[in-house]
């Protein structure tokens, strides 16, 4: 029934599953449920980790955080994280996403980039790139 909810609204569902002790309440806790349970709407965990509000922020930190890309090439990190959620269309959600990984990655790999900034750079210009690659609403590719 949470996975359910979760599937319609994301923070509704997530509420249920702590209030039934089916998920611990820490960011951590959360952030592990959404990288491990199966039937979960990769979209959904996207704009949910992607949101501004506190508790969101904080269980996205903690995904990002749960992942060694430590001696990982640069995309080849980004399409791990990738792999368990759908980055939101919205510009803010991603720029939220991408600064955090960049700032992991770095921590993992501190001889990468000069600094996090570098690195968050290229991870959004990666996902632009890949955008307009593949997004059948760009023109002239």
């Amino acid at each position: 029934e949470g996975i359910f909810l979760f599937n319609q609204k994301p923070k509704k569902g997530i509420e249920f599953l702590i209030k039934a002790n089916k998920v611990g309440d820490s960011p951590e806790e959360i952030a592990s449920f959404l990288k491990n349970a199966s039937g979960l709407n990769k979209t959904l965990i996207g704009d949910y980790l992607g949101e501004r509000e506190e508790l969101s922020l904080k269980v996205m930190h903690a995904y990002v955080d749960s992942f060694d890309f430590q001696g990982m090439e640069f995309d080849e990190a980004i399409r791990r994280l990738l792999q368990g959620f759908r980055l939101p269309g919205e510009a803010q959600k991603i720029d939220r996403i991408m600064e955090k990984f960049a700032e992991c990655y770095c921590k993992c790999n501190p001889k990468a980039f000069a600094s996090a900034d570098t690195a968050y750079v290229l991870a959004y210009s990666v996902i632009l790139l890949n955008t307009d690659a593949h997004n059948p609403m760009v023109k002239n590719k």
